[in-house]
């Protein structure tokens, strides 16, 4: 199944992160430890 959003980085620590929106967690029934396969493309700001 794929989903899409966009979504800002954040600084995380010494590292930067992308939040997962809760409603694609439940969507995918997505746990801790499991393994995705993510495709990034940066966009404009509009």
């Amino acid at each position: 199944m794929k989903e899409k959003f966009v979504k800002s980085v954040k600084r995380n620590g010494s590292s930067l992160a992308i939040n997962l929106p809760v409603e694609i967690v439940k969507l995918l029934k997505l746990k801790e430890e499991d393994f995705l396969r993510v495709e990034i493309e940066k966009i404009r700001r509009k």
